[in-house]
């Protein structure tokens, strides 16, 4: 087992421990037995004997032994990282003195201070200072999440909100701070579900800050469904060769004649069904099947499709100025398709 093994399972054993022991509040006892199942699942230690890792001692021996400079067998099998973790964690589950709470919350408003100041960084290493003496506090990682937001570091603030959380699932704004991280990252369904544990969290009295988040990431998620949704398939699986819808005349061979959207500079098809004229127009081939190869057949058309492969397109002036391309215009896209164009 590897070393990093070793530490979980004495972290484990130290918290099972000062739950037993009455070091931990009963209050906690449900947030630290959260801790101990995540520490068994991620590591896979469930069921793993302490005795099997540190024999007879504790991590909470090894660390008492080192302290005390005592030349004992466990202490010089013990390393730095074991002693660091069992410090933290002492930390972490001590009964706080009220000196330590008045200290913690002074670095904590100090911190509030440095952040409406806009000095994040300054921000960050105070709410830091603040949970090194009280890790128990849903407050202190809440704030650093909402500086390292003004960071732009989503990452950091995603995992401060969720440490928040995980030390009290009642303080709604933690889920707040969650929501903003997941929604700036890009994550906006991640997003709409924080806010939404924030609202239940917060139940009848529903914040204007939780609303507005939660509106805005739903925004967001809707928009990206419709955008998933009217994306055109790949491979035209439902249309033809151009990606038109079933039942549609075949238009790739028109597409492929006016350029494709490829270096000619001609839009690609879908892009043109997107244009009230080419829509209209589309529409006159739904119903005459046979009018898609009447204008194939048109040399005026051939001739233009020709140029415009080339890269030589040409003007609306002199598309106009031809007859048989004015005849085709006003037979497809109907008499009144041309003002459109003004303002351009």
């Amino acid at each position: 087992m590897s070393d990093k093994k070793d530490l979980a399972v004495g972290i484990v054993d130290f918290l099972k421990t000062s739950v037993s022991d009455g070091t931990i509040p009963e209050d906690d006892h449900e947030s630290v037995q959260v801790a101990i199942d995540c520490l068994e699942d991620v590591f896979k230690i469930e069921g793993v004997s302490k005795d099997s890792v540190l024999g007879k001692q504790t991590l909470l021996d090894i660390f008492k032994n080192r302290s005390n400079s005592a030349s004992t067998a466990g202490a010089d099998k013990s390393s730095p990282a074991l002693e660091a973790a069992a410090a933290k964690m002492a930390a972490a589950t001590a009964v706080l003195t009220e000196e330590q709470k008045t200290q913690a919350d002074k670095l904590k408003l100090e911190g509030n201070k440095a952040l409406s100041q806009r000095n994040f960084e300054e921000s960050i290493d105070l709410y830091t200072q603040a949970i090194d003496i009280d890790a128990n506090n849903a407050v202190y990682y809440s704030n650093r999440a909402a500086a390292y937001s003004q960071l732009q570091l989503h990452d950091n603030a995603i995992a401060d909100a969720d440490a928040a959380i995980r030390v009290d699932p009642n303080y709604s704004k933690a889920y707040s701070r969650l929501g903003l991280a997941k929604y700036a990252s890009g994550d906006a369904q991640g997003a709409l579900e924080a806010y939404e544990m924030g609202m239940k969290v917060e139940g009848d009295n529903v914040s204007d800050a939780m609303k507005r988040g939660y509106e805005t990431a739903k925004k967001r998620v809707d928009e990206e469904a419709v955008a998933t949704r009217d994306a055109p398939a790949e491979g035209g699986a439902a249309g033809g060769a151009g990606g038109a819808p079933a039942g549609f005349p075949d238009l790739g061979a028109l597409g492929s004649m006016f350029g494709g959207g490829a270096g000619g500079g001609m839009p690609d098809l879908a892009g043109l069904m997107n244009n009230p004229a080419v829509a209209q127009m589309a529409q006159k081939f739904m119903s005459d099947p046979n009018a898609l190869n009447n204008l194939m057949s048109n040399p005026a058309v051939a001739n233009m499709a020709q140029r415009m492969q080339g890269g030589n397109m040409p003007s609306m002036s002199e598309m106009m100025n031809d007859p048989a391309l004015r005849e085709m215009a006003s037979k497809f896209g109907g008499a009144g398709g041309a003002g459109g164009a003004g303002g351009q």
